[in-house]
C-alpha cells in the first residue's frame, strides 16, 4: 500500500539491519538470525506492521512465541514473518 517513492532509511538496532518504511510505518528485518534485543528494539519504535523472515528464528519456537509477545505489549498488532 506504500507508494514507489516511499522514503526508506536503514537503521541498525541492536547490532542487526532493519528497514524502516515511511517514517517506521513499517519495519523490516530480513536478518538470519534474530535475537531478542532486535525485538524488543523494533517494538519499541511501535510501528503499524512489522516483518521479520521466519528464517532468521532459526526453529525457535520460544523466541518467535516471545516475539509475538513482545510486540503485542509495545501496542505492534500487525507482526508477520516471511
Amino acid at each position: 500500500g506504500f507508494e514507489l517513492t516511499t522514503k526508506i532509511q536503514e537503521l541498525e538496532l541492536a547490532g542487526k539491519r532493519v528497514y524502516s518504511i515511511q517514517n517506521d510505518a513499517l519495519l523490516i528485518c530480513l536478518e538470519r538470525e534474530l535475537t531478542k534485543e532486535v525485538i524488543t528494539e523494533i517494538a519499541k519504535r511501535q510501528p503499524a506492521r512489522v516483518v521479520c523472515l521466519d528464517q532468521g528464528f532459526k526453529g525457535n519456537d520460544q523466541l518467535k512465541t516471545n516475539a509475538v509477545q513482545i510486540m503485542k505489549s509495545h501496542g505492534v498488532e500487525d507482526f508477520r514473518t516471511v
